[in-house]
C-alpha cells in the first residue's frame, strides 16, 4: 500500500521534478505535489501543509538557501532536503549548518525514496521532542505558578541536604528571599535542635526512600515557635533522589484542641463539683434539721406532754418549752441565712451589693467603687442570690490576696441579661496555673465562682496576669436556664 506525501518541489526544471516523483512512486510513496521556482510562488505554497520540502540548490531566480529560510521562517519542522546536479562539500556544508536535512546530487537519484523515509522518521522525531519540551516548560510554569501561589511551606533538598528549591511560603517563613535560602542547610537558618531533628527526619526519607510525617516546633521570622505538620517524601532527579517537604502551620489549631480538651476537662470538674456542692447543701440543711431543730422539737415535745400530764402550767417545764422554742428559731433562722441573705429581701440586689462593697474596702482600707444602672426586669431570687454569692467571693479574695488599692463593680442589665463587672488594681496572678490548680483540686476559688454561674446558665470570664490586675465579668440571666433540685 502506497503511503500518501505531500511534497512540495522548488526546482525549476519540471523534468527533473517527474523523475524524482517517479522515484518516490517506486519507493512506495504516492506523492501529492507542486512545483515552484520563485519566492513569492514558494511563500503562496507554504500556507498550504506539507510532508516536505525538496529542493534544487540553484536556480535562476532562487536559490536553495532562500527557500531554506523561509521554510524555517514559516514552519521550520517541514524536512529539507537539496537534490542537486553540482555541489560542493564545503557548500553542502553550510546548508546543512543553515538547517537542511540532507542533500544528494541529482545522479543519485535513487537515494531519494530511502533519505524521505528517514527524513520524515527524524521529523516526527523531532516533533515529539519539541512537543516534550513544550510540555516540560507548561509543566515547569505550571509547577512554579503553583508553588509560588500555595499558602504552604514547601520545599527540595540535595543529598547533602541543601535547599535546591524553596517557595515563597518557605521562604517568607525565616524572613528571607527564595534566593538567600538556596544552598543553605537547615542548620544556617532553625535552631540547632530544630535542624537536628529535620535533618534526622530527611535522612530517614531519604535512606528509606519513603514518606514520613512529623509534628515540629520551628521559630519563624518573628520568633515566634509554630507548630508545624510536615509530611517529606522522596523523589527523583537525574537519577538522584531528593528529600522534598510540604508543611502546614497547625499552631492555631494545636492550641484550640488543648483549649478545647482544658474546657471539657473543667466541664467535666465543674459538673462533678456541682453535685457535691449540691449534696453538700442538701446534708448541711438535713444535718440542721434533724440535729438542732429535730432535737430541739423532741424536746418541746417532752415539755408539753409533763404540761399535758400534770396539768399545770408552773414549773420549769412552761419556761423549758419557751426557750426551745426560741434556740428553733434561732436555728431556723441561721439555716435560711445560709440559704439566702435577707438584705436581699428586705433591699434589693443594687442596694445589697453596693453596702457590701462599701461595707467590706471601708473594713480593709481599700477603696471601693459601685457602679450601676436601674433593673428593667425583676430577676429571679436565685439569679440575685447567685450574683451576691459571686461578688461576696470575689471581693474577699481580692481583700485576701491581691494586695490592691482600688476595687471596682458595675452591674447593669441589658434586655434578659444582667452583667457584672469585678476588678481590682492589685497583683493579679497566672491565671492558667490557677485553673490547673482548680482542675487538679488545690484550689476551688475560681471553680466555686464558676460552678455557681453555669448552675443558673451563666457564664464567667477570667483575665489576669501577674502585675495587671484582675477582671471578673459575668453574665447571668435574668431567670435562670438551669434550676437547682
Amino acid at each position: 500500500m502506497s503511503i500518501p506525501l505531500r511534497v512540495l518541489f522548488v526546482e525549476d526544471m519540471e523534468e527533473d521534478v517527474i523523475l524524482m516523483v517517479r522515484e518516490l512512486k517506486r519507493g512506495g510513496f504516492e506523492p501529492t505535489w507542486l512545483r515552484v521556482d520563485t519566492g513569492p510562488d514558494m511563500e503562496a505554497a507554504l500556507r498550504d501543509k506539507w510532508d516536505i520540502v525538496i529542493s534544487d540548490y540553484s536556480m535562476p531566480m532562487f536559490s536553495a538557501v532562500d527557500a531554506l529560510e523561509l521554510v524555517k521562517r514559516q514552519n521550520d519542522q517541514i524536512p529539507f532536503i537539496i537534490v542537486s546536479g553540482a555541489i560542493g562539500e564545503q557548500t553542502a556544508v553550510e546548508v546543512m549548518k543553515a538547517g537542511a536535512q540532507d542533500y544528494f546530487l541529482k545522479s543519485a537519484i535513487a537515494r531519494l525514496p530511502i533519505a524521505v523515509e528517514r527524513e520524515l522518521r527524524d521529523a516526527q522525531v523531532r516533533r515529539k521532542q519539541r512537543a516534550g519540551a513544550v510540555a516540560l516548560r507548561e509543566m515547569q510554569a505550571r509547577f512554579y505558578a503553583f508553588m509560588s501561589a500555595a499558602p504552604m511551606p514547601a520545599w527540595i533538598k540535595d543529598a547533602d541536604l541543601r535547599y535546591l528549591y524553596v517557595n515563597p511560603a518557605q521562604s517568607t517563613f525565616f524572613g528571607m528571599t527564595p534566593g538567600d535560602m538556596i544552598g543553605l542547610s537547615d542548620f544556617d537558618i532553625m535552631s540547632s535542635g530544630a535542624a537536628q531533628n529535620a535533618q534526622e527526619s530527611d535522612r530517614k526519607v531519604l535512606d528509606g526512600n519513603r514518606e514520613m510525617h512529623t509534628q515540629e516546633t520551628v521559630l519563624d521570622a518573628d520568633h515566634n515557635p509554630k507548630i508545624m505538620d510536615i509530611v517529606r517524601f522522596p523523589i527523583g532527579s537525574d537519577g538522584k533522589i531528593l528529600a522534598a517537604g510540604l508543611a502546614m502551620d497547625v499552631t492555631d489549631r494545636v492550641n484550640s484542641q488543648k483549649e478545647l480538651e482544658e474546657a471539657m476537662q473543667r466541664q467535666k470538674m465543674l459538673a462533678s463539683r456541682v453535685i457535691e456542692v449540691q449534696e453538700r447543701e442538701r446534708q448541711h440543711l438535713a444535718r440542721g434539721l434533724h440535729d438542732d431543730v429535730g432535737q430541739s422539737l423532741t424536746a418541746l415535745k417532752i415539755n408539753l406532754e409533763t404540761i399535758k400530764k400534770t396539768g399545770s402550767l408552773e414549773g420549769p417545764s412552761l419556761q423549758n418549752g419557751i426557750d426551745i422554742v426560741a434556740a428553733v428559731l434561732s436555728q431556723v433562722r441561721s439555716l435560711s441565712l445560709d440559704l439566702r441573705p435577707p438584705q436581699l429581701d428586705n433591699l434589693g440586689l443594687i442596694a445589697t451589693l453596693r453596702s457590701y462593697v462599701e461595707n467590706k474596702s471601708t473594713l480593709a482600707s481599700v477603696k471601693g467603687w459601685f457602679e450601676s444602672s436601674p433593673l428593667s426586669v425583676e430577676l429571679h431570687y436565685d439569679i440575685e442570690n447567685t450574683c451576691f454569692r459571686i461578688v461576696q467571693e470575689a471581693v474577699t479574695n481580692i481583700l485576701r490576696h491581691a494586695q490592691a488599692e482600688n476595687i471596682w463593680v458595675k452591674v447593669s442589665q441589658r434586655q434578659d441579661q444582667l452583667n457584672v463587672s469585678i476588678r481590682d488594681d492589685g497583683k493579679g496572678f497566672d491565671l492558667e496555673k490557677a485553673r490547673s490548680n482548680a482542675i487538679s483540686g488545690t484550689s476551688f476559688g475560681l471553680l466555686n465562682m464558676e460552678e455557681r454561674a453555669v448552675l443558673v446558665g451563666g457564664t464567667m470570664d477570667i483575665t489576669s496576669s501577674p502585675g495587671e490586675g484582675v477582671e471578673i465579668v459575668l453574665q447571668l440571666p435574668v431567670t435562670p436556664v438551669m434550676r437547682r433540685g
